[in-house]
């Protein structure tokens, strides 16, 4: 329990100095406050077009496709603040910057990634809550203490997911030795892919995307459950809370790979 206190006392000092930080810069927050919400705004605008001139998305109509949007949005904007720096993390090993951590007694890969917390990732999380809570009021979405616990389950599965899969792509530059990531193109795929009903993709592609990559269970098979929409034959019940243990596997999973990859660390200067 000491160690798990003294953890979490190192996250909330970095929580603080982060805030102390982007207070210093309001202008840049204000900036990040603007064109994040855009570029989803955009996406969902789209969306309503779409829907507009076909009525349904394999299905899904436009209260649906709001609450399936919503969820994708959040969990994208969580696994900004909290695993951004996996994007990065070639740099860190190009530069020989792990040096620092490898010398202090905490975990290396907590101190990467959370003595870094990107605090503007929440004008991401902004917009998502907004298109989710529109979702919802469309959907009749029905509250209790049951679906509560399910969207937060959800939740954290989802940014779980995203972060070990971030984690996993940054591991690879200990191999590699390039600062040249595939975090856009990873991202790319997660928004091509978690906004949209996974069901309108060929089967085959749904199978790589349920238990290949585990892309479905971020946003797909949770929300369609939520909403009681058919699923497809890849899917079984209490997909919430199967999402939160898919992205603890897939954390611990991309957090063995990230050790092995600093094993491969040659430091700086060699």
């Amino acid at each position: 329990m000491t160690g798990i206190r003294h953890y979490l006392r190192v996250f909330m000092e970095s929580v603080r100095m982060e805030l102390l930080e982007v207070a210093e810069y309001p202008a840049n927050l204000a900036g990040w406050a603007l064109s994040n919400p855009i570029q989803f705004i955009v996406g969902f605008a789209t969306i309503k077009f779409v829907v507009a001139e076909f009525g349904t998305i394999n299905g899904w109509n436009y209260g649906q496709l709001a609450f399936l949007y919503g969820i994708a949005v959040m969990s994208h904007a969580l696994s900004m603040i909290f695993f951004i720096q996996g994007w990065f993390m070639g740099y860190y090993v190009v530069e020989g910057d792990f040096d620092r951590y490898l010398l202090r007694p905490m975990s290396v890969l907590f101190q990467f990634f959370f003595t870094n917390i990107n605090i503007v990732g929440i004008t991401d999380l902004i917009p998502g809550v907004c298109v989710f809570a529109y979702g919802c009021a469309k959907v009749g979405f029905a509250w209790s203490v049951g679906s509560v616990l399910s969207l937060l389950s959800l939740l954290l599965g989802a940014t779980l997911i995203r972060g070990g899969v971030y984690i996993a792509m940054g591991t690879l530059s200990f191999w590699t030795k390039s600062t040249s990531q595939f975090a856009m193109f990873t991202q790319e795929f997660f928004d091509k892919t978690t906004m949209y009903p996974l069901s309108m993709y060929p089967e085959a592609l749904q199978f790589l995307l349920t238990y290949i990559i585990p892309i479905g269970w971020i946003s797909f098979y949770p929300a369609g459950e939520l909403l009681g929409i058919e699923q497809t034959r890849f899917s079984f019940s209490g997909m919430p809370f199967v999402t939160l243990g898919v992205g603890i596997a897939v954390l611990m999973l991309a957090g063995l790979f990230f050790k092995a990859g600093l094993r491969n660390y040659e430091s700086a200067g060699h």
